[in-house]
């Protein structure tokens, strides 16, 4: 997820919705969850090292993400 998110990173100079960045194959395979646990973990360490910023408005609402 980290490398994903890297080499993505121009693409989210704009707040991005986290679930456009999982990778097809999880979502044709039916590992959508997986996907996502993945970019999220990822994020929240990209999150720590100041690389990306992650947002959600309310409880349950899409989580977003956007370079620093």
């Amino acid at each position: 997820g980290i490398n994903l998110i890297k080499n993505n990173l121009e693409k989210i100079s704009e707040w991005k919705n986290m679930i456009e960045l999982i990778p097809e194959f999880y979502l044709k395979n039916k590992m959508e969850r997986t996907g996502i646990a993945g970019i999220f973990a990822a994020s929240l360490e990209l999150t720590k090292e100041g690389l990306v910023k992650v947002s959600q408005d309310k409880t349950f609402d899409k989580l977003m993400i956007k370079r620093s």
